[in-house]
């Protein structure tokens, strides 16, 4: 392979490299933000179910959008398992549902960042290789 195609493939490589890292960190960013809402939700949770007599919350509708309601002390959620069904599991449950899913995002997120500390490493020899 003569010099010039050498250098051609390496920019390809580079160029597609470069995609496949924006992706990964677009990945990562979304399980991190499903991380945070995750432990949100966890913290709503035990709140609502210490609840005593009924509460006036605000439940969010939209971004900055909140509607009031009253809330009594809560022993069942429903919480969905995917493609619409929702189950009903009392807190326990519900905290240990999250909990696997809170574990599943983690390891997700270990995953991704590994495969993109990889392909970082891989950008710099190609820059270095292009220069």
């Amino acid at each position: 392979m003569s010099s010039k195609q050498e250098r051609a493939s390496l920019a390809e490589e580079y160029g597609l490299l470069t995609q496949l890292a924006e992706e990964l960190q677009k990945e990562i960013s979304l399980a991190q933000n499903l991380l945070v809402e995750v432990d949100s939700t966890v913290a709503t949770l035990k709140n609502i179910s210490s609840l005593g007599d009924s509460r006036e919350i605000l439940i969010p509708i939209s971004t900055g959008v909140y509607a009031r309601a009253i809330i009594n002390r809560q022993d069942k959620f429903l919480v969905s398992i995917g493609s619409n069904i929702l189950v009903e599991k009392d807190l326990n449950d519900t905290l240990e549902f999250l909990k696997q899913r809170r574990d599943e995002l983690q390891q997700l997120i270990e995953r991704r960042v590994d495969e993109l500390n990889k392909i970082l490493q891989r950008l710099q020899q190609l820059q270095a290789a292009l220069r």
